[in-house]
């Protein structure tokens, strides 16, 4: 297996090794090399904020009711950040989430009704008491970075397939992952260079400390192998007149930037990008809609 960002460069095409090349076999899901992933295709810059939180939503109850349908549940990932303030406004419009296992794409390891930093807290505080969503999958409460993704982990490994698909490599796949970007291109708890985006090799989480206290986060493998992944960035600021949309175009358009230095490059041909007009202000997309980014999902 891969061990490397380095290692995994190469994986969907040729590549050269010393003085010779290599044609690897194609390899689902698994891509370091922003250079050689396929350009992204599914981009939706839509009018507004509320278009962009419209959208989500509507994926959401769309993702929820299909995988319900299909095997009776639904597995669904989540960061923090500014995706909380966009679940913050949906209201189911069935019973799904009395059937949704929840996992955290990324958090951190603290007291987890610390409403301060815990996503679980937050998240719990803003929708999921609201909706009666109770099977959520959550950390042990320390600050022990790599015990809390060990125990974590298990308790994904733990969950049944019909809770939590397993795909012929043995990786989870999530249902829906709404996955979020920052200003450096860190997704979930992978910041750039450091080691933690190079882990592909198996694991489904990883301790990540970039911060005090440390957290954990989803592998790179299990972010690109959901059934459906999507990154959404709406609003702006004084501050920040056109939101992310910088983070936006070195994620979804750059070809300059490596996963090792812009980790949400490796998402770019895996994920659903909505986006309102400020953020995706620095590429040249047509302005889309709302149904149709629901269709792409």
């Amino acid at each position: 297996m891969f061990r490397t960002a380095i290692q995994a460069l190469c994986i969907l095409g040729t590549c050269s090794v010393g003085t010779a090349f290599v044609t690897l076999q194609p390899k689902a899901a698994i891509s370091l090399s922003a250079l050689q992933a396929a350009p992204a295709q599914k981009v939706h810059v839509l009018p507004t904020e509320a278009d962009v939180s419209a959208a989500v939503h509507k994926i959401v109850e769309s993702a929820a009711k299909e995988a319900i349908a299909a095997r009776g549940h639904f597995a669904l990932a989540i960061p923090g950040g500014s995706v909380l303030k966009v679940l913050s406004t949906l209201d189911p419009d069935s019973d799904w989430a009395e059937k949704t296992t929840l996992a955290f794409v990324n958090h951190k390891c603290m007291a987890i009704d610390d409403v301060s930093g815990a996503i679980e807290a937050q998240a719990r505080e803003k929708f999921l008491d609201r909706w009666g969503l109770t099977d959520i999958i959550s950390l042990g409460g320390t600050s022990d970075g790599e015990k809390e993704a060990s125990e974590y982990e298990s308790k994904l490994k733990a969950l049944p397939e019909s809770k939590l698909p397993r795909d012929d490599d043995g990786f989870p796949v999530f249902d829906l992952a709404l996955v979020g970007v920052g200003d450096d291109g860190h997704i979930g708890s992978l910041y750039p260079n450091r080691d933690e985006i190079d882990v592909v090799d198996g694991p489904w989480i990883v301790a990540a400390f970039m911060k005090d206290p440390p957290g954990i986060s989803l592998t790179l493998p299990v972010m690109q192998r959901a059934k459906t992944t999507v990154i959404s960035a709406a609003g702006q600021s004084v501050k920040y007149p056109n939101g992310k949309a910088s983070a936006m175009r070195m994620a979804i358009a750059d070809e300059s930037v490596t996963p090792k230095d812009f980790p949400a490059s490796a998402l770019r041909e895996y994920a659903l990008w909505i986006l309102d007009e400020p953020n995706g202000s620095e590429m040249e997309w047509e302005v889309s809609t709302v149904e149709k980014a629901v269709a792409d999902a």
